[in-house]
């Protein structure tokens, strides 16, 4: 990859949220070519005006994924490379200066073209100057524009917006093959609107003062200043008032949430051009409410902006958004919508292996929701949600590999996260040892999931279990050593991990309270145990089983107040650990899905679980006690019972669990209120579930399945 090197527009390396368009015109052989990308942080390509791919694959610091895209011989070909740089630290990638590189190659080897052979132009149609997206993401996106750059594409002239650009050298990261498919860009007809009216403006409205925008010069966290921003759209959101008449707003629905970039064809008709935006949700806003979509829902802004001069476009928005529903809204001026969609952005191999169909009409719906989510969050790394965060979440991964398997019969995806992981250097933010909760990202504020990390170490022993695959689990052994050594600072004379820093999660219910999670957390000592049993296998280290079966004995021990396991112990006065009367239902389920009990050792409480809890839980039984929510608790009380044999039931509370949100979004989600993501990877299991659950019946078997 001789020609393949580093350039960027000769800005200082610090620019924020800068678009570019790199052009090349030239001829391919009659035997055909190779593109070679690699850029950061992402591109598009177009060829001859025609959206041929969109990438890089993620990686982690210091690399790059590269791109490799084959192109038909043809003569006067116009390759234009769209780049955008977001260069602040995000969850979806990792905070990197921005660069771009390419190199043509012919079929028969000769080198054709490469980076210094493109010419550059700065996107400033781009407003650059706006508010974040979300804390997790880079930025929103809001565009002015005097004419369509269709014909720029095809090789015309750069239209008014677009301004020629030197380029200036930049280091070229370490490169990693793509290892994963290309996504599938196809587009999605919204279809007709589904209501028609006109908006108002409510002026009082005031614009969301959300952690990306307050955090923004603290602690690394990077961003524009409100007093800094050229437009915000997200105020503009916040105004809308739908009026059930007259026009200049229209409803879509796409029937169920999908993934993609929003396509929209339209016309501004009037003299002083027009003003448009997208906004949309996964669900309807509630009766009564101002607007028929609300953008505003959970902590996350879903708008697209642009001012468009007189005349036609074709805009296709620059960064992947989720939506059922959305609406086009004209807030100034007149334009017609001529078209609207969205390009597909989801794996391409969701239904490489067949699911025959289960003979019932609720499963199968399910089914189909767990197999369009899994999609959506399985583009180049399994990430938690397609929406807010894109990111490569690692106990989200744990379960969404199950899902990858079954509707691809393989795990690219997966081996790329991990692979991601074993390269994964240790990051300033983090503790000595500890590796990140999300990657590849950033540790936004220095910030951890220790639990994670342990759920990482049986990701990889189950990938090895199911694929085969050992290498990168040898090439994760280092950073696994490193962990276990973090983890050995916090073992009290029991072998117990007590007063653990970072933020212990055990769930989204009161499991996470922190007077829950103080002291000895049982929950997360019954999840060590598990982790040092699997780290004693792709170590090879029998001490670290022993020790794992220890901690087990203990947590198991301690835990148990002769009806129910507890949460948590905490030292008093004397120094003893006394229990503190917290009991949750996903408490309980952690001790049997990590073996600290069975059905057999306590046939009681298994009883009591089985028959009194889950989702036709009665209101009033045990008050006392948190509910589960769906990460994890639900998904392992519906393992332990498939591991129980008692398949009838995994299907039934199935059913009652996931049928409403295939209804709803057709997709599965990752909690059970709706202000949060409801398109979430790890929920894309529930396939798993209901098929293991249809196969013959099962051997009782303790530990991970």
């Amino acid at each position: 990859m001789e020609n393949l090197n580093a350039l960027w527009l000769d800005l200082p390396a610090d620019e924020m949220n800068v678009a570019a368009e790199f052009r090349l015109t030239t001829d391919i052989p009659p035997c055909g070519a190779t593109l070679r990308v690699a850029a950061a942080d992402f591109y598009r390509l177009w060829v001859d005006g025609r959206l041929a791919a969109h990438g890089p694959a993620r990686a982690p610091h210091g690399h790059a994924r590269v791109d490799e895209i084959p192109l038909g011989a043809g003569s006067g070909v116009t390759l234009v490379v769209e780049v955008h740089s977001v260069n602040v630290p995000c969850f979806d990638d990792v905070f990197q200066n921005a660069f771009f590189a390419a190199e043509l190659v012919a079929a028969d080897g000769r080198a054709l073209a490469g980076t210094a052979d493109f010419e550059a132009w700065r996107d400033e149609t781009l407003v650059q100057k706006v508010r974040r997206y979300s804390y997790q993401r880079g930025f929103l996106e809001s565009r002015r524009m005097a004419e369509d750059p269709a014909g720029f594409r095809r090789g015309g002239p750069a239209p008014a917006g677009y301004a020629r650009a030197a380029m200036a050298p930049r280091p070229m990261p370490r490169l990693l093959p793509r290892g994963v498919n290309y996504p599938r860009l196809a587009f999605h007809d919204a279809g007709a609107p589904v209501g028609r009216g006109s908006v108002t403006f409510d002026m009082a409205a005031a614009s969301r003062n959300t952690r990306e925008v307050f955090l923004v010069g603290r602690n690394g966290f990077r961003g524009f200043l409100p007093g800094e921003w050229e437009d915000d759209s997200a105020l503009d959101a916040a105004r809308l008032v739908w009026s059930g008449s007259g026009t200049g707003a229209d409803l879509y629905d796409f029937g169920r949430t999908i993934t993609g970039f929003f396509s929209l064809r339209v016309r501004a008709d009037s003299p002083g051009g027009a003003t448009v935006l997208v906004v949309f949700d996964e669900v309807r806003a509630p009766e009564g409410a101002p607007f028929p979509v609300d953008p505003l829902r959970g902590t996350w802004t879903r708008v697209l902006k642009w001012r468009l001069a007189p005349g036609e476009y074709d805009l296709l928005a620059l960064h992947p958004s989720s939506a059922r529903f959305a609406a086009v809204v004209v807030t100034e001026g007149s334009a017609d919508t001529l078209g609207f969609g969205m390009v597909d952005y989801e794996n391409p191999d969701k239904s490489a292996a067949a699911i025959p169909p289960t003979g019932d009409a609720t499963l199968d719906k399910i089914i189909a929701a767990a197999r369009e989510t899994f999609a959506q969050n399985a583009v180049d790394v399994l990430t938690d949600c397609p929406s807010r965060e894109r990111a490569g979440w690692m106990f989200d991964a744990f379960f969404t590999g199950r899902a990858e398997a079954l509707f691809t019969g393989r795990n690219l995806v997966e081996r790329a996260l991990l692979e991601d992981y074993s390269l994964c250097p240790q990051l300033d933010a983090l503790p000595e040892g500890m590796v990140p909760m999300l990657y590849p990202g950033e540790a936004l504020q220095g910030e951890f999931i220790p639990n994670w990390s342990l759920w990482w170490v049986l990701e990889l022993r189950q990938y090895l279990e199911r694929t085969g695959d050992a290498g990168v689990a040898e090439a994760s052994r280092p950073a696994i050593e490193r962990l276990l050594g973090w983890f050995k600072k916090f073992e009290n004379a029991d072998g117990l991990l007590e007063n653990l820093g970072g933020w212990v999660f055990v769930e989204w219910s009161a499991c996470n309270d922190k007077d829950h999670v103080a002291g000895v957390n049982f929950p997360t000592n019954f999840l060590y145990a598990s982790a040092l049993e699997a780290a004693g296998r792709l170590l090879g280290r029998d001490d670290l089983a022993s020790r794992g079966a220890a901690v087990r004995d203990a947590a198991a021990r301690l835990a148990w107040n002769g009806e129910w396991f507890e949460d948590n112990a905490v030292r008093d006065e004397s120094g003893a650990l006394r229990l503190q009367g917290h009991v949750t239902e996903t408490g309980q389920y952690y001790a049997f899905y990590f073996g600290g009990a069975t059905p057999a050792s306590h046939p009681d409480l298994w009883g009591r679980l089985v028959s009194e809890f889950g989702p036709r839980r009665a209101a009033a039984a045990y008050p006392d006690i948190t509910p589960s929510n769906a990460i994890p608790g639900a998904y392992m009380r519906l393992e332990l019972l498939l591991r129980d044999g008692r398949r009838a039931q995994v299907l039934e509370e199935c059913r009652d669990f996931f049928a409403p949100m295939a209804d709803l979004t057709g997709t599965l989600w990752e909690h059970l209120s709706m202000n949060a993501s409801m398109d979430h990877g790890f929920a894309s299991s529930a396939a798993w579930l209901i098929v293991e659950a249809l196969k013959k019946p099962l051997a009782t078997r303790g530990g991970l399945s």
